[in-house]
């Protein structure tokens, strides 16, 4: 479910992440969607081979290991879907801004086919939905256990 505002996790320095997060979202002309009712970021990268994907998302996840974040992923062929949110605690957190713009600028250097991305930006201005392949992310995060609960 998308929403128009983003809630953030508790402790979020609301202040210095919304002037970070509003370039980033559709309505700024930026490419992000707010889903989970407002506690995630996501969106789709497409790319022109396969090969270029993979690349892309080994970039990000050296990015993850390096900001102990990780994002809800998933891959088909040459597109990427990406939602960033935090899980404990729950919403979106400076973390999750920070990567997805990382995410928006190693999909420039990587070469993203912006086009196709453009025409499905228009029609989720029409009617705001959450990416396609949600659902794909929505079953990983929910069989995902608690891989994001700290080890005691």
């Amino acid at each position: 479910m998308t929403s128009s505002q983003p809630r953030f996790a508790p402790g979020t320095d609301t202040a210095s992440v919304e002037p970070a997060l509003a370039p980033l979202l559709t309505a700024a002309g930026g490419r992000w969607v707010l889903a989970a009712d407002g506690e995630a970021l996501e969106r789709e990268f497409k790319f022109k081979t396969f090969a270029k994907t993979w690349d892309f998302m080994t970039a990000v996840s050296l990015q993850c290991k390096l900001k102990s974040h990780h994002p809800e992923w998933s891959n088909v062929f040459n597109t990427t879907f990406i939602r960033w949110t935090t899980h404990q605690p729950k919403g979106l957190s400076a973390k999750d801004v920070e990567l997805a713009a990382v995410c928006d600028s190693l999909a420039a250097d990587f070469g993203e086919v912006v086009e196709q991305q453009q025409e499905q930006q228009q029609l989720q201005q029409e009617q705001p939905v959450a990416c396609t392949l949600s659902g794909l992310a929505n079953r990983a995060a929910g069989s995902a256990g608690d891989c994001c609960v700290p080890k005691k």
